[in-house]
């Protein structure tokens, strides 16, 4: 899974409220992660002061030559 910033802020585009997602634990598949990242998202976005949302994805990608 990759990991997820979520950044609510405020008029002046300062951040005032953030949460990071570094994973997801399921027995089974049950939701995907972008699910999780939007319920966040929505949530974020309902909080008093909050005028936009971002969602950033972080991935570390390995290549071998």
């Amino acid at each position: 899974m990759a990991n997820y910033q979520v950044t609510g802020r405020g008029n002046s585009g300062e951040p005032l409220v953030s949460v990071s997602i570094g994973g997801v634990d399921q027995e089974q598949h049950v939701v995907d992660e972008i699910t999780i990242v939007n319920a966040v998202r929505d949530c974020l976005a309902a909080v008093p002061g909050v005028q936009s949302v971002l969602a950033r994805k972080f991935e570390q990608i390995i290549t071998t030559v």
